[in-house]
């Protein structure tokens, strides 16, 4: 690295909160909370920890409910023994000067029956199987046809979401995020593959995105928007039932523009990893999907995905976004802030280390210090 990044390192302002530079932590599945509770643990406060310097930590998703869960060692959100579990690690941010908030998530079909004590389906809006992959107790398998939620399972999904946001307050996190983009519920509802309903939560694109927006309602009773982050767009599978179509700029056009009257603390976008070649999405490769929200969405933009520090900074000179959200960077480099503050080389990633449970390419990388 030859060059001083300094944009990435200028404080930035999201909603009421300063932060102390432009780089934010990515949510990162880490699969570390393997313990039959999906209580966060000692491990996971140590990784934290040491990566408090991010103007931003955004947690891994925790799920809202059991009914959202779907990845083997991810944690919870939703009971007093993960509060407490939670409340450490936030903690151990807070006395390293730096800000957390926790990313709400339920994996609805993008799961297995395994997760389930009684081996009940996942739920998901329509009984149509996504075809993604899922880390189960036994390595990767395919999602199975889930079972098509009632109106009932919706209103309590909507719940879940609003007991998860009290119980981040209640755990010290200092905002959440709702994850509402990949191949997860609310994305599995936008969807119009996925989501094959007539009443009201499906069909029309207004109708599709109820969900969505009932979710965010009921947060907003717990958190005020300023407070409040969304992950969303259009994310492109190269396999199974969440493939780009015809509806889907027009679905999210109409997502960015609702929540652009929201004052959110942010919207995280991220670049696509698919090739886009010959679907309807082609032109959102590369910045594509960043120039497309600009023209939809009006406040707080994070990026994400394959944005290297040097192009993160050219995004933020350009005033084209609020802050840089690096994933893979930070899981190698816990003291990443001050590598980009030196101009300091980066540590050799080890993908291997990315699931597997312990302190193996967790906790271990090197800081420039030790």
């Amino acid at each position: 690295m030859t060059t001083q990044p300094s944009s990435l390192l200028h404080r930035s302002l999201l909603g009421d909160l300063e932060l102390r530079n432009s780089a934010v932590m990515a949510p990162l599945t880490r699969a570390r909370a393997t313990n039959p509770g999906h209580v966060p643990n000692d491990l996971m406060r140590l990784y934290y920890q040491q990566r408090a310097t991010a103007g931003l930590i955004i947690s891994e998703g925790t799920w809202v409910s059991e009914d959202g869960q779907g990845w083997y060692g991810a944690p919870g959100l939703y009971t007093a023994e993960q509060v407490e579990g939670w409340k450490a690690i936030t903690d151990a941010v807070h006395a390293e000067g730096g800000l957390i908030f926790a990313q709400l998530w339920h994996q609805g079909a993008v799961s297995l029956p395994e997760f389930f004590s009684d081996g009940r389906l996942p739920i998901a809006p329509s009984a149509v199987n996504p075809g993604q992959l899922v880390h189960g107790s036994n390595g990767l398998e395919m999602t199975v046809e889930p079972r098509a939620m009632t109106r009932d399972d919706i209103k309590k999904a909507i719940a879940d979401f609003r007991h998860a946001a009290e119980m981040a307050k209640e755990a010290g996190f200092d905002g959440v995020q709702i994850q509402a983009g990949y191949v997860y519920l609310i994305q599995q509802f936008l969807h119009e593959t996925t989501n094959l309903r007539t009443d009201e939560y499906g069909g029309s694109i207004e109708n599709r995105a109820r969900f969505l927006f009932d979710v965010l309602e009921a947060v907003l009773e717990v958190w005020p928007s300023h407070r409040v982050g969304v992950k969303t767009g259009p994310m492109m599978n190269e396999h199974g039932a969440l493939k780009a179509t015809e509806s889907t700029l027009p679905t999210v056009e109409y997502v960015y523009k609702k929540l652009s009257g929201y004052n959110l603390s942010h919207l995280l976008v991220m670049r696509q990893q698919a090739d886009l070649t010959g679907t309807p999405i082609a032109h959102l490769a590369g910045d594509g999907v960043l120039d497309h929200v600009l023209q939809h969405y009006s406040g707080n933009i994070i990026i994400n995905t394959n944005v290297t520090i040097e192009h993160g900074q050219q995004l933020l000179d350009a005033g084209l976004v609020d802050g840089v959200a690096f994933g893979r960077e930070f899981i190698a480099n816990p003291d990443l802030v001050e590598r980009i503050r030196l101009g300091a080389a980066l540590n050799e990633q080890r993908p291997e280390g990315y699931y597997r449970a312990g302190p193996e390419g967790y906790t271990d990388y090197p800081r420039l210090i030790d």
